[in-house]
């Protein structure tokens, strides 16, 4: 907090923020009038003065100076001293400032990097122009002093860009700009290419706006307008490593270790919730000031999230002490207070950025504790003071909402987002509150803990509370919401709703749910269903669309599962079980109920795991012959009971490639299908052989259908079982012959199927590249030395294959060596010389070796090839060539003339 800041809350009555104090000043009496400067504006500069910035327009304005003065109820020479110690110890260039939250050094802005975690294209102008999105704690205004420091730009700070845009340099010079505010900032200029600039604030650009009509035809062919290349901070754990070794050098608390406190990152999970190098810090200094190396200490005590923000309380008001008058155990009360008030405030989210009034009113306990037990402390110590005095002087107290607030803001904990608007950083503390918060709703009542859920921002954590109750067989949060029913009351429902979905997937995953708590749910449930035409049911709290795909537990897909695996269990046909519950319903409404049990977001799908997507899918299986589901044909498969149908088809002998292309998603079910099957009784290996066998009997289509291509994401679901008549169709057949350019599916090949590829390589007919004008060096990229060695044997690549022979020898130059001296030795020179031509320079004197002992043992003169291939490693003079040179003496000798 600043010296005005301070100042204003000595006036009486306090003035609660710069706007209200630019209001005094403008009524002040020493105001000039008709000085034309709004209200807005000087609350801007005020702002600035604050943070001892900008002094010197007060020296250019000294009736405003007089004015403020005034205001502040100070006397001008008081003002003008507090201003000239400002400006004595402003921040120049190159001097050296301390980090908060933890204890380091002095950062030398002229000679040390800034830490890691902020992004080098806001370092270097060279990367601008460019807008930096940059919430609290990114290190905005120090990157700015940086680059100040070292002369790298100017570092503007300002409420708006029509303020910022006043200080612009004329010279072009590249410039810094940290605004409060992007509202009003300017779209896209070209002006900006040709000058330097990084806008940096906790707003993103607006769009660019279209220049023309949206029905103009021409706009199809124009290029789009151009906006602010933005940059956003990167994740944790792409920097963090690095932080912590900058960190290490700089910081001053002998116990601190990096590698520790990177140790106690991951080990706690808080790496995820550090959003940027702000937060790093204030966790370091956490971890410095609590943590222990060797895994004691009272952060290693912690047992939850809240009691480790507590710990981050303690340590902000040590280090701020004289700033705070609120003890630790007092601040927490109030910040208990606050989160509660903000679970159940339904104006904005929590993370939103607030009015101050805003936040008082949040954090408002009337009366003030701490006062009263004051006065009542004087009144045992003999002040006379009666109840109606008391009750007099109760309603004079300071507003305790007043206080809190104030020590948020000298925490850091509530800082300025844009003018007037405070949010609560960093966001772990306020997930801590909220957390711990929840856990005490949930312990007031369903009416407490309904209301939450009513209010989506934070239904899915009460969601997973009780889910998490239900698997561990606590069913105490259920029971009590059941034991007072107020179906007409929204909060009682959407507790009951949720129940209803944490018992139905605690059901899925194997917990047994006792008879008549599961009988005693689906009648309220089904009382308060909603019926539809064709005789769904929907849950009568539902969560807004985008709360659904970002949350898989508030998708309704999750009521449906619960519906399915809480009436399964009862007998069939009774009442509510999952019989009577689909009477009315047709066959396509019966599929369309597993469709929506199996609803789930894209992320979701991508990360579907065993531990609940296989039950389901078996659940799904139970329930066909129960639903009545393809007793004579299927027209559409659902998801859910696809294995199922899958497993009882292949066992039948009338399966068709059109059935198994058509009816099966075949990308959802590669991951649990073989699970599947085996907790059936049977071998999937076998099974997926029975695929195989279908497509070598009925393809026609001359390519593989899209389900068994090996680039498939389920690829090694059936490519694992390939049969080598497989293979042989690819080598045999030239349609296929394609097929030997796709990389993915050599990875799958054993021996077997190899042996085929060899043979049709090499055997009359073949897919050899002399042959059908194909390449096969895919293959040849991964083909196995055994392999290479049969067909360096059998003379592949032929002398015409110059590339596959060119490969190999890259690949495989030890393998080939061995072979072609091998051939060399006896004497097979044709098939050794097609080899031998484009051997590396290094390895030609073992081959001239070779060649020599194969002449020598022969009784016959090698062919006139061999000349020609020692004439020419002459002519490369590669190493060795003088034994070349002997060889071609002693086949062909010089004759003298």
């Amino acid at each position: 907090m600043g010296w005005i800041r301070e100042r204003m809350e000595q006036l009486e009555p306090p003035s609660t923020s710069v706007s209200e104090l630019a209001q005094r000043v403008r009524k002040a009496h020493a105001w000039p009038r008709g000085k034309k400067l709004k209200a807005t504006s000087l609350a801007t500069y005020l702002g600035k003065f604050d943070e001892g910035q900008s002094l010197e327009w007060l020296d250019q304005h000294p009736e405003v100076s007089r004015a403020l003065a005034e205001a502040l109820e100070m006397a001008p020479e008081e003002l003008n001293e507090q201003l000239a110690e400002l400006q004595a110890n402003k921040l120049a260039p190159g001097a050296k400032l301390r980090l908060r939250d933890v204890q380091t050094r002095p950062l030398d802005l002229r000679h040390e990097p800034l830490p890691p975690g902020i992004r080098m294209e806001v370092q270097d102008p060279a990367f601008w122009p460019l807008w930096w999105y940059a919430p609290s704690g990114s290190g905005r205004t120090l990157v700015g002093q940086w680059l100040q420091a070292r002369g790298l730009a100017v570092f503007i700070q300002a409420r708006t860009w029509a303020e910022a845009e006043q200080q612009l340099p004329a010279n072009g010079h590249p410039v810094f700009v940290e605004l409060d505010s992007a509202e009003e900032a300017p779209d896209w200029e070209q002006r900006w290419e040709e000058w330097k600039i990084c806008v940096a604030t906790e707003s993103l650009p607006s769009a660019p706006p279209e220049n023309r009509p949206e029905e103009d035809e021409e706009r199809l062919f124009r290029k789009p307008p151009p906006n602010w290349r933005l940059v956003k901070n990167a994740s944790a754990p792409e920097w963090i490593d690095d932080f912590l070794e900058w960190l290490e050098e700089r910081v001053t608390v002998k116990r601190f270790d990096a590698r520790a406190f990177r140790q106690w990152l991951s080990q706690s999970t808080i790496l995820n919730r550090i959003d940027n190098v702000g937060t790093a810090l204030g966790l370091a200094g956490l971890f410095a000031t609590y943590g222990r190396k060797d895994g004691t200490g009272p952060l290693a005590k912690t047992q939850d999230l809240s009691e480790m923000a507590k710990l981050f309380l303690r340590m902000l008001i040590q280090h701020r002490e004289n700033e705070v008058d609120l003890p630790v155990p007092k601040l927490w009360e109030r910040l208990s207070y606050l989160s509660h008030s903000l679970l159940q405030d339904g104006s904005a989210p929590s993370h939103e950025a607030r009015t101050l009034d805003a936040w008082h009113a949040l954090v408002r306990v009337r009366p003030d504790r701490v006062d009263l037990e004051w006065l009542e402390t004087l009144a045992e110590n003999g002040l006379k003071v009666d109840k109606a005095h008391l009750d007099k002087a109760r309603t004079q107290l300071p507003a305790d909402a007043f206080r809190t607030v104030k020590a948020l803001r000298s925490l850091g904990l509530l800082r300025e987002r844009q003018p007037g608007q405070y949010a609560f950083r960093p966001p772990w503390v306020l997930e801590a509150l909220l957390q711990h918060s929840l856990l005490e709703l949930l312990g007031q009542g369903p009416e407490a803990w309904g209301g939450v859920l009513l209010r989506q921002e934070h239904a899915v954590t009460v969601f997973k509370e009780l889910f998490e109750r239900c698997r561990r067989k606590d069913f105490t949060l259920v029971e009590q919401l059941l034991a007072r029913p107020a179906p007409t009351a929204p909060a009682w429902v959407a507790g009951l709703e949720a129940a209803f979905r944490a018992l139905g997937f605690a059901s899925l995953l194997g917990v047994q749910i006792p008879e008549d708590l599961r009988w005693n749910i689906l009648r309220h449930q089904r009382a308060l269903t909603i019926p539809t035409h064709d005789g769904i049911p929907l849950p009568r709290i539902t969560y807004a669309h985008k709360s659904e795909q970002e949350e898989p537990l508030l998708d309704r897909g999750l009521w449906y599962t619960a519906l399915l695996s809480l009436t399964e269990a009862l007998p069939p046909r009774s009442e509510l079980s999952i019989e009577d519950w689909c009477a009315t319903m047709s066959e396509q409404t019966r599929i369309w109920l597993l469709d929506m049990a199996a609803c789930r977001t894209a992320q979701e799908k991508g990360a579907r795991s065993t531990d609940w997507w296989l039950p389901l899918l078996e659940l799904g299986g139970r329930l066909m012959n129960r639903l009545h589901l393809f007793n004579d044909s299927a027209s559409r498969i659902p998801e859910l009971a696809q294995p199922e149908y899958l497993l009882r088809r292949l066992q039948s002998k009338d399966l068709t490639l059109s059935e198994l292309e058509g009816y099966f998603t075949w990308r959802e079910l590669g991951i649990v299908l073989p699970d599947y099957v085996r907790r059936r009784g049977l071998e999937w290996e076998r099974l997926a052989r029975r695929i195989w066998d279908i497509w070598l009997k009925e393809r026609h289509d001359k390519q593989l259908p899209q389900f068994l291509a090996p680039v498939a994401p389920h690829a090694q679901l059936l490519w694992t079982t390939l049969p080598a008549a497989v293979v042989e169709v690819f080598v045999e057949d030239r349609h296929y012959h394609s097929m030997f350019r796709q990389e993915s599916m050599f990875p799958f090949f054993q021996r077997e199927h190899w042996n085929v590829f060899l043979r049709g390589w090499t055997g009359s007919g073949g897919i050899s590249r002399s042959k059908t004008g194909y390449s096969q060096l895919t293959a040849l990229q991964m083909m196995p030395e055994e392999h290479v060695r049969q067909a360096i044997r059998a003379g592949y690549p032929d002398a015409y294959d110059h590339s596959s022979r060119r490969l190999l020898w890259r690949r495989w130059p030890e393998v080939l060596c061995e072979e072609v001296e091998r051939l060399l030795q006896q004497g097979h020179w044709e098939t050794a010389l097609h080899q031998a031509w484009a051997a590396p320079a290094h390895l030609v004197a073992r081959l001239l070796v070779s060649a020599e002992q194969g002449m020598a043992q022969s009784s016959a003169p090698p062919p006139p090839m061999v000349a020609r291939w020692l004439h020419g490693q002459i002519a490369e003079r590669v190493p060795g060539w003088d034994k070349a040179w002997v060889l071609l003496e002693r086949l062909m000798p010089s004759t003298a003339s």
